[in-house]
């Protein structure tokens, strides 16, 4: 495969997507409404073509692939709409990139789901056989996905499956509408270049953080595979990190940072622990995929150096 189309190119994740298709070698065409990111902010590249369109009126594209990383975390009541209108709008680009996948005989597609679908499971560990259970509108809707892709693949023949990646934190997190809350390594980070300290609640809660650029060259080791066992991969670094850990290296990246620590009482919910484990195995299985990077200062300082680029030019 060497042409792909990327969907929600000007994300987070569809940004750091896009920057490891590149660097693998393939052409992209990045497709999104607008391109402010400061990914884009670089001299235009000959295997880059950006695209401004929603992803129901897409323009007819030759490409071997599709990566559909368009999608809205914003809740219904952050948006100012129903419901019903929330669920709409993921579901109908959802439903149009598959349309358009098929119309363009595009050779593979990958959708791009959450963990968000199991926000209301206890498991500890998750695996992809697990029922999803979901809360919220967001979830609900990537659970939708997940049904339909796989249905495509099992019954209708298509090249077609989910990723499902957790929580991640990286290079180019901005807010916008679509995605107007950052993950709390960026709020802490924000909170750093801002105010010189961090307020760290939950301190000992551990949390399986995945670096965004990491979560691109999965999808690249997927996209790259002759063939795929599975209609869904989950996508995590197994690194469980605690809120604490992750705020004294954000200090080693920044030097001079305050930490104030909130220690949560004993025996309360907030001092437990335990995280949540997203298990990989079948993306090690069927691609070999396992470099996940492990999260340093220097990681936390490249994110600190894209945030603190996003505030600059707010």
């Amino acid at each position: 495969m060497r042409q792909v189309i990327i969907t929600g190119a000007n994300g987070f994740v569809g940004s750091n997507i896009v920057a490891a298709c590149l660097a693998a070698g393939f052409d992209v065409a990045a497709v999104d409404l607008c391109f402010d990111n400061p990914a884009y902010a670089q001299p235009a590249r000959d295997n880059l073509r950006l695209i401004e369109s929603d992803c129901v009126n897409m323009p007819p594209v030759t490409a071997d692939a599709l990566i559909h990383a368009a999608f809205v975390t914003a809740t219904p009541e952050e948006r100012g709409e129903s419901p019903e209108l929330n669920l709409r709008a993921n579901l109908e680009p959802l439903l149009a990139v598959l349309e358009y996948a098929q119309r363009q005989r595009i050779a593979r597609a990958i959708y791009v789901s959450s963990a968000a679908v199991h926000s209301g499971t206890t498991d500890t560990v998750v695996y992809e056989s697990l029922a999803p259970r979901p809360l919220g509108v967001y979830g609900v809707a990537k659970t939708l996905m997940e049904h339909t892709v796989e249905t495509m693949r099992q019954v209708h023949g298509r090249d077609c499956l989910c990723v499902r990646p957790g929580s991640i934190y990286g290079p180019f997190e901005f807010i916008r509408s679509t995605r107007p809350r950052l993950s709390a390594i960026a709020r802490m980070i924000q909170s750093a270049l801002t105010a010189g300290e961090i307020n760290v609640d939950r301190p000992q809660e551990r949390i399986e953080w995945t670096f965004a650029p990491d979560i691109g060259r999965a999808l690249v080791a997927l996209l790259k595979s002759d063939s795929l066992n599975y209609a869904l991969y989950q996508l995590a670094s197994g690194e469980h990190v605690s809120n604490l850990a992750v705020a004294r290296m954000i200090q080693r990246a920044l030097p001079g940072l305050t930490l104030r620590v909130n220690q949560p009482e004993a025996g309360s919910a907030q001092a437990d622990g335990r995280p949540r484990i997203l298990d990989t195995e079948r993306l090690r299985q069927d691609t070999g995929f396992r470099d996940w990077t492990k999260m340093s200062p220097a990681t936390l300082k490249r994110t600190c150096d894209s945030i603190a680029r996003a505030i600059d030019d707010a």
